[in-house]
């Protein structure tokens, strides 16, 4: 017999200190939770983690009583269905101009909280919600023409502009694939966002350096002097931006986890994309001898930089060397420098003003081209030509040799 229930998990406490409602279906011994998006206080529990606010109670009923409604119509009886067959008939049977965007949106960031950047998905979600001027947003209203909408109503913000949009239409086709059952001729999201393409934002344009100013900030004096352990934020960011620019454009993600360094050889695995490739994003960074007296000054016994333990985690420090930057930037004439600049400069004075090939430089910056991916798999990673590559810079920009 199948059951249905709403119930608190007492072990999915969130950080606002909130338990999210979930539907506990029970069929043949087994059991399955859907999550609902109601959420719970302590005040709206007794001391067993049983639900007691009169309204959340209401609402739960309301979506058992549809729920049982749906069961009832598979003749569970007569017909033998596996439960999350059940709970698939159960969630799909909404007519498309049911499906609440904006509810699955704020499900599937809650399953997907250990994504990478969830905090920005919900962001842009909060962005598109102000758009639109309601919290309820339909699927069938976001739609291609909305969207180029949204991505206008962004133009002063560059940034927000071309990451936005994306992300809805990440989670937009996400409901596409959750909803639709292809395979059974079940299209509940008929449309797609397939011919939206978001705008893309000019980086390098505005975060490349010319020579002249890589050299002027490499000129920079310090303003803490003399004491190995003691700087300032605007001393770090100088630091930390010659560091990035003469290691092919390390972040401060890397220059805060990296542990692996035999005192030649910087090793590590790129925070950003090791996840996402099947090399794990590893590069080998040789480190020239004009910057070994600043990877020196922060050298840890535990990871290769000592930045973990002055900063709480990758995102203060990161802006901590941003805040530092603003400084070095108003001493060299540049207006709001960005971490970003120096491997941005790397890059671009590596292709423009050395001559070294866009394929050499795609590797310094560990990329990946699509192009070349299956032929990747044939080769034996060498990271011998970047840093050959990289002393050339080095000696071009700052005359090392």
């Amino acid at each position: 017999m199948a059951t249905l229930k709403a119930v608190i998990k007492r072990g999915n406490k969130r950080a606002d200190g909130t338990w999210n409602v979930v539907i506990r279906f029970t069929h043949s011994g087994k059991v399955r939770f859907i999550p609902t998006t109601m959420y719970v206080t302590k005040k709206d529990m007794t001391a067993s983690y049983k639900i007691k606010n009169a309204v959340i109670l209401d609402k739960c009923n309301e979506i058992i009583k549809v729920f049982r409604e749906r069961v009832n119509e598979l003749n569970l009886e007569f017909n033998d269905i596996d439960i999350d067959t059940i709970i698939d008939y159960m969630l799909k049977k909404r007519e498309v101009g049911d499906i609440s965007f904006t509810d699955f949106a704020e499900i599937w960031m809650d399953t997907h909280s250990d994504k990478k950047g969830i905090l920005n998905y919900k962001t842009a979600l909060n962005a598109f919600k102000a758009f639109c001027g309601r919290e309820d947003i339909l699927c069938q209203e976001v739609t291609t023409k909305s969207m180029k909408s949204f991505e206008s109503s962004l133009k002063d913000r560059p940034r927000a502009q071309s990451s936005y949009p994306l992300y809805i239409k990440v989670i937009f086709n996400a409901a596409r694939e959750y909803y639709n059952d292809e395979d059974n001729g079940i299209i509940r999201i008929k449309h797609s966002l397939n011919r939206y393409k978001p705008v893309r934002q000019s980086v390098a344009k505005k975060r490349a350096l010319d020579v002249d100013t890589i050299r002027r900030i490499f000129a920079l004096s310090y303003e803490c002097k003399g004491v190995k352990r003691i700087y300032n934020r605007r001393d770090l960011a100088l630091d930390c931006f010659k560091l990035s620019f003469c290691l092919l454009g390390i972040n401060t993600a890397d220059l805060y986890n990296a542990t692996n360094f035999d005192g030649k050889t910087i090793i590590y695995n790129r925070t950003k994309t090791k996840d996402r490739r099947s090399d794990q994003a590893e590069i080998q960074v040789d480190v020239p001898p004009c910057i070994m007296h600043i990877v020196n000054k922060y050298r840890d016994d535990e990871r290769i930089f000592e930045f973990h333990k002055r900063y709480y985690d990758m995102k203060s420090f990161n802006k901590a060397v941003n805040i530092g930057l603003k400084e070095v930037g108003r001493e060299v004439g540049v207006d709001n420098l960005q971490f970003y600049a120096a491997r941005h400069s790397l890059a671009t004075i590596a292709v423009n003003d050395v001559g070294i090939s866009k394929y050499i430089v795609n590797d310094m910056l560990n990329h990946t081209d699509p192009a070349l991916r299956v032929t990747e798999l044939y080769i034996k990673k060498d990271f011998k030509a970047i840093n050959e590559a990289n002393i050339k810079v080095l000696d071009y920009v700052l005359k090392t040799s």
